[in-house]
């Protein structure tokens, strides 16, 4: 008995023991499981108030160049390289802007990539090309020409209302030379500048002038004529306004000074290139006149029409009474400024959840479209055509939705027509010019079934009645949104943009699991169902958080837009490629 008695004393205390936590038990306890699920805890990111997911910013180009003819191309330029060299070649490819100055000024607003904090601009007057990198400020792109030829023919290019190049009259200055220094008896060599229109080939930028009467030579027109060799063997030349296509018509008198003289008529896009177009051999007895016509190649917005000795060193080759004629109109519509978003070779991405304004499954992979914006400017930098170039790249929803554009305040009657759209469920009615219909903003449809467009590369071409401004137009993205699932009055849009005006547009649910009841197609923690993605993306596959495709977009998400910038972009530890589609 007094055994049994024993064994279990000490079995109580076995047991005692082994209930009593010992010292590490108390410093290091079992933490409890965390229960909170992957979706909660993007819900629950710290995103600042004022933070609307845009990955791209409106930007304001400024160019003063008063010098004819001159062309500027902008480039977006990043520093992911150790050269500024292959930085260059990098930005060569990014092309935001090409076109020209109207009356020595380019005001331009567009969009441009956070990535970006600078632009390499390339100016090309001629052969000459000039560049400069140049630091974004205040989203202000600032450049301003020193250019010394600013102010010579600042008066050669003539434009009619619509800012093409019309050129019937003769619009060749100084076609006699009597534009220049006034002669007492005899002749004189000048500087360029001093004769009006009129530029030379010659090193010292030296063109001499004589007077009708020097020497026993009349001038064939006037009071003046030019001698081409002044110092030296070389060409006087003028580079002057042209239309695509136009057929021009050109005459000079030719006669020499001292025997025979040769010259030849070059005409072309600029001094390299011009081809000969006459030869011209004359004695001293008389002018002789020579004349042909010439046909403007296409894309060629300014042609260089060149009068060039060939030898005879400083002594020849008098001119006089040139005559440059448009004898058949160009086509005025080819010539053109250009825009680009993202750039001219890359493309933007927009990405929908569906579910507003319930909480989704935050992949934004239920309606993914890449596109491209053109905007078509004519000579006047004012917004004649935008071209928006897309394809449906995934679709992860099973509703059928739809996809369209707000132009925030250009009316649809500015519209002249939309092309390119592909609409068959029939809930959707335009306008003739294919503008929806009651709205009052220009709202265009893509498409009304995005299943259908899956994988499909399309344009819409939007073409102004009148001319605008990049201003009035906005920036891109402009106002892109989604319709859910064939319910024309259930919009949903980019952070803080507001719905169309189509009749009782979006109604907002009510209800413990609504998670936007105020409409600004955010959370109450921030999170969107709409991002616009300023470079190439690829959607996680179902079901998969963004979290999970790309390792810095919360980071990105929490610091307002700060840090990690580029964070869709394909860098080493980017992204999570196996999560992606």
């Amino acid at each position: 008995m007094k055994t049994s008695n024993l064994y279990l004393l000490l079995s109580f205390f076995l047991i005692l023991s082994a209930c009593t936590p010992n010292a590490d038990d108390i410093q290091n306890p079992e933490s409890e499981e965390n229960t909170e699920t992957p979706i909660a805890i993007l819900e629950n990111l710290s995103i600042p108030d004022s933070f609307n997911f845009e990955t791209e910013r409106a930007v304001t180009l400024s160019i003063t160049d008063a010098t004819p003819f001159v062309k500027y191309e902008v480039f977006a330029y990043a520093e992911n390289n150790s050269t500024e060299a292959e930085n260059i070649t990098e930005a060569l490819n990014n092309l935001l802007y090409s076109g020209k100055p109207y009356d020595g000024l380019l005001n331009q607003s567009f969009s441009l990539s956070s990535i970006y904090e600078k632009v390499y601009v390339l100016r090309k007057d001629g052969l000459e090309y000039t560049s400069e990198i140049i630091t974004i400020t205040n989203n202000q792109i600032n450049f301003k020409s020193s250019s010394k030829t600013s102010n010579k023919a600042s008066t050669a290019s003539k434009t009619n209302s619509d800012a093409c190049s019309i050129c019937t009259d003769n619009f060749f200055l100084n076609n006699d030379f009597e534009n220049g220094p006034t002669l007492p008896n005899n002749f004189i060599i000048t500087d360029e500048n001093n004769v009006e229109g009129w530029s030379t080939t010659a090193t010292d930028n030296k063109i001499e002038l004589w007077k009708s009467g020097f020497n026993g030579v009349p001038a064939q027109n006037g009071t003046y004529f030019a001698e081409l060799n002044a110092n030296q063997s070389s060409a006087l030349y003028q580079r002057i306004c042209t239309s695509p296509g136009a057929q021009i018509s050109w005459s000079v008198w030719h006669r020499g000074r001292t025997g025979v003289d040769k010259a030849v008529v070059r005409i072309g896009e600029n001094l390299a290139t011009a081809t000969i177009e006459a030869t011209m051999q004359t004695g001293t007895s008389a002018w002789v006149q020579y004349s042909g016509t010439y046909t403007v190649p296409a894309d060629q917005q300014d042609t260089y029409f060149i009068f060039e000795a060939v030898g005879s060193g400083s002594v020849g080759n008098f001119i006089d009474n040139i005559e440059i004629k448009e004898i058949v109109a160009g086509d005025c519509t080819t010539v053109q400024n250009k825009m680009y978003y993202p750039t001219e070779l890359t493309n933007a991405t927009i990405a929908f959840e569906d579910l507003w304004p319930y909480a989704g499954d935050y992949d934004f992979n239920d309606l993914v479209i890449s596109y491209n914006i053109q905007t078509i400017l004519n000579a006047e930098n004012k917004v004649t055509q935008l071209d928006y170039n897309y394809t449906v790249e995934s679709i992860g929803a099973s509703y059928t939705n739809g996809f369209g554009l707000e132009l925030e305040g250009v009316l649809p009657s500015a519209i002249e027509s939309v092309t390119g759209q592909n609409l068959t469920e029939g809930f959707i009615q335009n306008n003739a010019n294919g503008t929806e219909q009651s709205q009052s903003n220009a709202v265009i449809i893509f498409f009304d079934n995005a299943h259908i467009n899956v994988g499909l590369s399309n344009t819409i071409s939007i073409v102004f009645k009148t001319p605008i401004t990049t201003a009035a137009l906005g920036t891109a993205p402009f106002n892109p949104f989604l319709i859910v699932n064939k319910n024309r009055q259930k919009e949903i849009h980019l952070p803080l943009k507001p719905t169309t005006y189509y009749p009782t547009t979006t109604t907002i649910a009510t209800g413990p699991t609504v998670k936007d009841s105020d409409g600004d197609f955010k959370t109450p923690t921030g999170l969107p169902w709409a991002i616009n993605i300023s470079g190439a993306y690829r959607a996680p596959k179902e079901k998969v958080l963004i979290t999970d495709g790309y390792n810095y977009f919360a980071t990105w998400a929490t610091s307002g837009g700060t840090n990690k910038t580029d964070w869709f972009l394909d860098k080493s530890g980017y992204r999570n490629n196996d999560n992606l589609k």
